[in-house]
């Protein structure tokens, strides 16, 4: 939403064009600060933390923007936000891939940029509707900082142990799935993968 609205949202409390298209262009320049930052960190930590971390971020940022609007919280979100912005691209998959194993990595990524796409596209229309609806996005940050209260709580909940089929079951070879599966027993995740022999 912030990608498509940013720029109206801030020239509607009086700021100018210039100013609100220099908060993109940082915006855009932050992400690749993150995204750089985001490998080492999970190399360090795991991914969950640095995944945790830019939700708990984010909390903070949209509750900001929802209590004041003006200069100092819009450039706050830009940076903040933007710097959060990619972290969750790639650790997301790794970290599929280190709880399911990486011959399962194509399905479940998939499904994963499938569902945020899909999801990203309303709620760039959405916010077009709330703003029509209400004048503001006063009620977009709102629900933008619940959703993230929410992602925060499941990530944190999130145990960072290889999860493997039963001994003997063959189904998932069948279906494509990695035979590095069948060991039936969790493995802790620590920094590298561990090859799970069948």
């Amino acid at each position: 939403m912030l990608t498509t609205h940013l720029v109206p949202m801030v020239t509607d409390q009086g700021i100018a064009t210039s100013t609100a298209v220099a908060m993109l262009a940082w915006f855009g320049l932050l992400s690749l600060g993150g995204i750089l930052l985001a490998g080492p960190a999970s190399d360090l930590i795991g991914n969950r933390v640095p995944i945790a971390g830019a939700f708990g971020l984010r909390v903070v940022l949209f509750l900001l923007v929802f209590k004041y609007q003006n200069l100092a919280s819009f450039w706050a979100l830009s940076l903040g936000f933007g710097f959060t912005f990619l972290v969750t691209a790639p650790l997301t998959p790794t970290l599929m891939g280190r709880l399911y194993g990486f011959g399962n990595i194509g399905l479940l990524s998939g499904f994963i940029t499938t569902v945020h796409h899909v999801g990203g596209g309303f709620w760039a229309y959405l916010g077009g509707v709330i703003y029509d609806k209400s004048g503001g996005y006063t009620l977009a940050f709102a629900i933008l900082a619940g959703a993230s209260v929410v992602a925060l709580v499941c990530t944190l909940l999130i145990k960072e142990v290889r999860h493997v089929a039963p001994a003997g079951e063959e189904s998932g070879r069948s279906a494509g799935f990695s035979p590095a599966l069948a060991s039936g027993v969790q493995q802790p995740v620590q920094g590298s993968v561990r090859r799970v022999e069948p």
